[in-house]
């Protein structure tokens, strides 16, 4: 077997488990469980060869075009290890909605191999297809529930918005082949430290790269499509989309944004160009999702209006990239963090929620304390750390973030960034009041999760305060991943 085939292990481990989840399904469509079953081992399995591929050599395969590292073996199994959460956390919830139908967990296997191929790809094109391979998945899980008008109405907005900024970036590959001869991001770079032609073709097609990614991770001006689909969508798939998704089109956001060498004199102003469309969609993002977040009674949408906010952290740590160590280790921090808050708090709402995936406002919440005082201790634990409170992960996210954003100069975004932080620690305390100073109102439903949910939430919850607590050896391993040209 040659190397370049071993290499690829855990990504075509994934696609057999795939076609094995997808046969299974088929041969038993009375019953979900085989599928789920092969999903499960598909899952671990991935995560199993991905962590031992985590000790080889860097090296970028298949004719230059997909990077085999430390950052795309990590990230594969990290997005593993949170799709085994939401299957063991969320299956109730689909048996309860009467869509725990087996094309659920062979989509969630594609979103996450589309996910993993999206981070690992050194191609401009073989970035679309993995784009698109992701993004349709997501399309067809936030329809699952396909007698819900609001399920509908957010697969369709979702549909269309991402298929018009598909077409954004594909436009943007044009102006980038069209300049430099050439979509492998690795020769695009080497161009650009002697390039001496069709700059403003480049520049053009690259900003239009950037603004495409920025819609995908919903920053401000381009989010206004999240708060719509976050609520319509299932309540899994919306943790799905605020973990795994959130974090692929990051990490692609990042490499894209360093396209060229802004170390070089002809791309200085180009740089500030980018530099200058990343600080002002990072403030727009903190500014809108702190504020408007303070102000919804509907849980899902303030979440949304809370990952909106996050973007706008993120962002942070993406301006601090522009240092001359292209250090990407605040953002690895903070979109673990991120990703194993979001795991745990769309897992309770999936138990908050009432049939038809109704009952997720803010009063329902209310004397949650005295109904269900264990389920209460994990909420204010995740409500907690968003905030960014002390001994959470969060806190040492926010930090991280804030640091590498002062390495780059950007004092001034910081300061808004720690008002914004205290703007919307009001917006997650809020909820901890209304459960812990409350009565229950009348006919308040009992919260009965299951043994799955159970585990799933104490496990984040754990990782929470852990990684809060002690976060040394994961920032240790974190800080020796980094991008390769």
């Amino acid at each position: 077997m040659s190397l370049e085939i071993q290499s690829l292990g855990p990504w075509l481990f994934l696609a057999c488990g795939i076609l094995g989840t997808l046969l299974v399904s088929v041969v038993r469509p009375s019953t979900k469980r085989p599928a789920q079953i092969s999903a499960l081992l598909t899952l671990l399995g991935t995560a199993i060869l991905a962590v031992r591929g985590l000790g080889s050599d860097s090296l970028v395969a298949m004719s230059g075009t997909f990077e085999i590292s430390q950052l795309t073996h990590g990230f594969l199994a990290a997005v593993c290890g949170l799709g085994i959460l939401f299957i063991l956390g969320t299956g109730h919830y689909l048996t309860r909605e009467r869509i725990h139908l087996s094309d659920y967990y062979h989509l969630l296997l594609v979103l996450i191999l589309g996910a993993s191929i999206l981070v690992a790809s050194k191609h401009l094109v073989v970035t679309f297809i993995a784009l698109e391979v992701m993004s349709l998945a997501a399309y067809t899980l936030a329809g699952f529930r396909r007698n819900d008008s609001r399920s509908n109405e957010a697969a369709i907005k979702y549909f269309i918005l991402g298929g018009a900024m598909a077409a954004v970036y594909l436009l943007g590959v044009s102006f980038v082949f069209g300049a430099t001869g050439s979509m492998q991001l690795g020769a695009i770079y080497e161009w650009s430290k002697s390039s001496s032609s069709g700059h403003d073709l480049f520049r053009f097609g690259h900003l239009m790269l950037v603004l495409s990614f920025l819609f995908k991770v919903a920053a401000a001006p381009l989010h206004f499509w999240k708060p719509d689909v976050y609520e319509g969508a299932p309540t899994p798939v919306t943790g799905i989309m605020a973990s795994v998704i959130t974090s692929a089109a990051f990490l692609t956001l990042i490499r894209l944004v360093h396209l060229v060498d802004f170390g070089a004199s002809d791309w200085v102003s180009h740089g500030d160009l980018m530099k200058g469309v990343l600080r002002v969609s990072a403030a727009a993002s903190l500014i809108v999702g702190s504020m408007i977040m303070i102000t919804q009674k509907n849980l899902k949408r303030m979440l949304a209006y809370s990952s909106i906010t996050h973007s706008g952290y993120l962002l942070l740590g993406a301006l601090g990239t522009f240092s001359p160590a292209l250090e990407i280790s605040s953002m690895l921090i903070y979109l673990g963090g991120y990703a194993v808050m979001s795991t745990g708090v769309f897992v309770l709402l999936t138990v908050s929620c009432a049939q038809a995936d109704t009952g997720v406002e803010l009063i329902d919440l209310t004397g949650l304390m005295k109904r269900a005082p264990f389920l209460t201790l994990l909420w204010i634990v995740f409500l907690l750390s968003m905030a960014g409170m002390p001994f959470t992960v969060g806190f040492f996210t926010k930090y991280f973030v804030f640091i590498a954003s002062l390495g780059s100069n950007e004092v001034g975004l910081v300061i808004l960034a720690a008002i914004c932080t205290v703007v919307g620690a009001y917006a997650y305390l809020r909820p901890i009041a209304l459960m812990t100073m409350r009565d229950a109102a009348p006919g308040a439903s009992d919260w009965r999760p299951t043994l799955g949910s159970q585990m799933v939430v104490v496990t984040a919850a754990a990782a929470v305060l852990v990684l809060g607590i002690a976060p040394n050896p994961v920032i240790h391993f974190l800080k020796g991943i980094s991008l390769i040209h």
